[in-house]
């Protein structure tokens, strides 16, 4: 069943008006919890007094129609923000209630964490200067509108590669849109507060081990949320192990969301199977590991790894949304951005060369 179907087709009109809420109710929602944290205690009361929000939280992606748009709005609203107020409630996670009124509403709404400066460099060792909070992350905002924008010019004359082929190219447009949104929304808070920003990837696309790209390497915010909310309380109780599967679980789940946000079809359980192999994967890895029977030369071990997750996620993640027509639209939201931005700077380009012939 095709998606416009499903999903209403995006207009600038709708488009905006659903921003316009998303900025009203998201601050006025971090507000509160800020008011109601600052007056009540840790646990049951703070949670009750916070749930107001979830529902609000959890309707935002619902009011736009394109789904890029609606895919950060989950991640930002239905996952990030509801999981940071649930930690709050019970005095954990980035969020205080000492935190000034500003700073709390942005690490509330938005996927930014202000990197911690130590106090105490080591002895002997001057620590170099931190670099300024905007500028550490033009490159990569710069980097990946670039390389994003080549993908979608590419993306006509790609119907000659194999499946992996492409598959592997739909990763790298995954991590390209994620490093060049969450890098601009983390450079635009620098500037906010004058504060260095923590990074969202370090170099997921150069990994040699499972256990560094799940857990150092990719999408970072949401590691460190899953680490306080489900690793973390898991793993002090019944071990290592369990806390892996109780936060890929989690991570299972919230996809299976984003799948119905996305689709508004009932999720499959495949986003949940992919999260728990991955979890198993990842286990068997360290096992492997730490007995000597994994560790293959460098070079070999990213082949292997790079290839494992190519394949997992071309068989287990995208079937759904392949099915769906998801990466149909979503390739077209893509090009269609980018045509409309190189347009509009050739306008500007030739702007000034008419006015002044006329």
């Amino acid at each position: 069943m095709p998606m416009q179907g499903r999903l209403p087709v995006p207009t600038m009109e709708s488009e905006l008006r659903a921003l316009a809420w998303a900025a009203l109710l998201t601050p006025a929602c971090a507000a509160y919890a800020r008011f109601a944290a600052r007056r009540l205690r840790p646990g049951l009361p703070r949670l009750a007094a916070l749930s107001p929000t979830f529902p609000v939280f959890a309707y935002l992606p619902c009011t736009f129609a394109s789904l890029h748009l609606r895919l950060f709005s989950t991640f930002f609203h239905t996952w990030l923000a509801v999981n940071k107020l649930v930690l709050l409630a019970l005095d954990r996670g980035p969020l205080h209630p000492g935190l000034p009124l500003l700073p709390f509403v942005l690490c509330a709404g938005l996927p930014i964490k202000v990197r911690l400066v130590q106090s105490r460099p080591p002895a002997g060792k001057q620590p170099p200067p931190p670099p300024p909070p905007v500028a550490e992350f033009l490159r990569p905002c710069s980097r990946s509108a670039l390389l994003l924008g080549c993908l979608a010019a590419a993306y006509p004359y790609t119907g000659w590669l194999p499946l992996y082929a492409l598959h592997y190219l739909y990763c790298i447009q995954i991590f390209l849109t994620l490093d060049l949104v969450l890098s601009s929304v983390a450079l635009a808070s620098a500037a906010v507060l004058g504060a260095s920003m923590e990074r969202h990837f370090s170099a997921p696309l150069a990994v040699t081990s499972l256990n560094d790209f799940w857990g150092r390497q990719w999408n970072l915010m949401a590691v460190d949320l899953l680490r306080a909310s489900a690793y973390e309380p898991v793993r002090a109780r019944w071990g290592r192990d369990a806390g892996v599967l109780a936060a890929f679980l989690m991570s299972g789940l919230l996809h299976e969301l984003l799948y119905w946000y996305l689709t508004l079809r009932r999720p499959t359980g495949e986003m949940l199977l992919f999260f728990m192999f991955q979890a198993a994967s990842q286990i068997a890895e360290r096992w492997a590991r730490a007995a000597g029977l994994w560790r293959p030369p460098k070079a070999a071990a990213y082949l292997l790894v790079t290839v494992f997750m190519v394949v997992t996620i071309s068989e287990m993640f995208f079937g759904p949304f392949v099915r769906a027509g998801t990466d149909v639209r979503l390739t077209e939201e893509t090009t269609a951005l980018v045509a409309m931005v190189w347009s509009t700077a050739k306008h500007l380009i030739r702007r000034p060369s008419g006015v002044a012939s006329s």
